[in-house]
């Protein structure tokens, strides 16, 4: 530490009433007077790899940071996989409660550690220490079944994994739950869907060339929810999403390549984004003269009939002008991009 980072962290036991008293001149590290609860809280809000910088600040912060209970670390910041490996090891046995697990892995890790097993492991580790936030990055990695029973779990978020099949979810506390380019099955699926009966919000961006067809977005809980995706793969005609929660107030949808929205219960929206074109997009027609698919166009629309602000874009009209005129007229805000 510097010498004005020393003056701003000690001062001199004589500025104070006490000092005066016996005319001492001995400094006071008030940072090593802080409760040790306190540092831990303090510490918690910070990545792993800045927590343990911070054990230079004083003898008693030497070594509290191994017994932080999150993990947030990114395999960049290290040289390489096994020492990675060997960190999160050392860190999990030394922590009887992990609150939060967080790690970002690249795809192209070096080194001669099982990926597989060392994913399994270490999740399962947070698991039996009833960690409350997972958030993983890691391509191609199977995210193994123990984590659709983890009963103290209350965010979830996945990136570019794959989830395996499960026999039972139970997820009694989930409420926020982020899926970024994960492959699962429509069964996985649903069973997570059906394991979440407190989830509150859910933010999906799907893989365009994936194995589901139907997604179901069956909620009782579900407050917000947020699907997305590219458009720049190949054309799926078949894609749907159904969307049943009658307790939805937020609703953002953009993802160009779902062919059809089949809305069911959505009677307490209050915000929609649309940004959608039933799969015609990349120069593929709209043709007026389907009637199923302008029948599916007209129930999404009064599917959103009792939303209070939606803001819409103009690829989605261009599809379902004549539909949406008619529509518009039950809503009390709208906004055109």
């Amino acid at each position: 530490m510097d010498e004005d980072g020393e003056r701003r962290v000690r001062t001199k036991r004589s500025c104070s009433p006490e000092s005066s008293d016996n005319g001492s001149g001995d400094e006071v590290d008030w940072i090593s007077d802080l409760p040790e609860a306190l540092i831990v809280l303090v510490l918690l809000n910070l990545p792993t790899k800045d927590v343990i910088k911070t054990s230079v600040l004083s003898t008693k912060w030497r070594n509290i940071w191994r017994y932080v209970p999150r993990l947030d670390l990114d395999n960049r910041h290290f040289t390489e996989f096994d020492s990675l490996a060997s960190f999160i090891d050392r860190f999990m046995r030394s922590n009887r409660k992990v609150n939060k697990f967080k790690l970002r892995c690249g795809s192209d890790l070096d080194g001669d550690v099982d990926l597989a097993t060392c994913s399994w492991k270490w999740i399962y580790m947070a698991i039996k220490r009833k960690v409350q936030h997972i958030d993983v990055t890691w391509p191609g990695v199977r995210i193994y079944p123990e984590i659709y029973n983890c009963e103290s779990l209350v965010s979830l978020k996945l990136s570019e994994v794959t989830l395996t099949k499960p026999e039972f979810v139970s997820l009694p506390s989930l409420k926020v739950l982020v899926l970024d380019w994960v492959e699962f099955n429509e069964f996985a699926f649903d069973m997570l869907m059906s394991g979440c009966p407190a989830l509150e919000s859910f933010t999906l961006c799907r893989r365009c060339l994936d194995n589901v067809r139907v997604l179901r977005v069956i909620s009782q809980s579900l407050l917000s929810f947020n699907y997305y995706g590219s458009s720049s793969k190949s054309f799926r005609d078949d894609l749907v999403v159904i969307l049943d929660a009658p307790k939805l107030e937020k609703l953002k949808l953009s993802h160009q390549l779902t062919a059809s929205f089949i809305i069911e219960n959505l009677s307490s929206l209050v915000e929609a984004d649309i940004d959608i074109e039933f799969n015609f997009c990349r120069g593929k027609k709209f043709d007026p003269d389907d009637l199923p698919k302008r029948e599916m166009i007209r129930n999404f629309l009064v599917g959103l009939s009792r939303v209070k602000t939606m803001t819409i874009a103009a690829c989605t009209l261009e599809v379902s002008f004549v539909e949406f005129v008619f529509y518009c007229f039950t809503l009390s805000c709208i906004t055109l991009f």
